[in-house]
């Protein structure tokens, strides 16, 4: 296949997920372009596949992906997570200069994985839903307002849009930011962040819970409304 197209990887986006991006854009299926390599698991297939799966490339798979999609195999590196893990995984592997790959189901090493913005991967080259990894507190697309979701959830909507309340959302998110790293330089004596997040995630479910609470509460019933109506 001739590189004739440039498709720039989302941040943090998972290296399936980047190419179906790629094979998009030659209005090809990601099986297109695997069919170039060797499988370890083949047999993944068969089974089916995941959008919160990963699939891993040897150093010859990734130089061959990156001619593809004419972007330098060392800013594929720093742009999709799970790139790096793919040497090491099939290390053993090879030798004949084809490229080998492997699938790997719910890989969450690098976080949970969510619908990523479908603009952001339009104005990179890339085509319908792509998949980023995204802790819960990395939700926001700022660029657009939309509240990206888990996928595997059970339903419809990538994400919410949120565009009255991106500006709050926002600066929360970067407050959580500083938090963060402020629990890292500490040395985790309160907790690891995402421990931190999960307890007021908890908490906070739990008063939505409550009739009581239901009962008091003045803002945020409108906002979620707001955000159903624009959804």
């Amino acid at each position: 296949m001739e590189a004739v197209l440039r498709v720039r990887p989302v941040p943090g986006g998972t290296t399936w997920s980047f190419l179906h991006q790629v094979a998009a854009a030659y209005r090809l299926q990601a099986g297109d372009l695997t069919g170039w390599w060797r499988w370890v698991n083949p047999a993944h297939q068969a089974r089916g596949v995941r959008p919160d799966g990963e699939v891993f490339l040897d150093a010859v798979a990734q130089v061959q992906l990156a001619g593809w999609c004419r972007v330098p195999a060392g800013h594929l590196a720093r742009a999709l997570p799970s790139w790096g893990a793919g040497s090491e995984m099939l290390a053993g592997f090879g030798g004949d200069g084809q490229g080998w790959v492997r699938w790997w189901t719910g890989a969450d090493q690098w976080g949970p994985v969510v619908f990523g913005c479908r603009l952001c991967t339009a104005r990179r080259g890339g085509a319908g839903v792509s998949w980023v990894y995204r802790a819960r507190w990395q939700r926001l697309c700022t660029d657009h307002g939309r509240w990206l979701l888990d996928v595997g959830d059970g339903h419809v909507l990538e994400g919410l849009a949120v565009g009255p309340l991106a500006g709050e959302l926002g600066r929360a998110q970067r407050r959580w930011a500083c938090l963060a790293r402020a629990g890292l330089d500490a040395g985790g004596a309160g907790g690891a962040p995402v421990e931190v997040f999960a307890l007021a995630r908890a908490v906070v479910c739990g008063w939505w819970e409550l009739e009581a609470f239901g009962e008091r509460e003045r803002v945020w019933g409108r906002r979620l409304e707001q955000v159903v109506a624009a959804t």
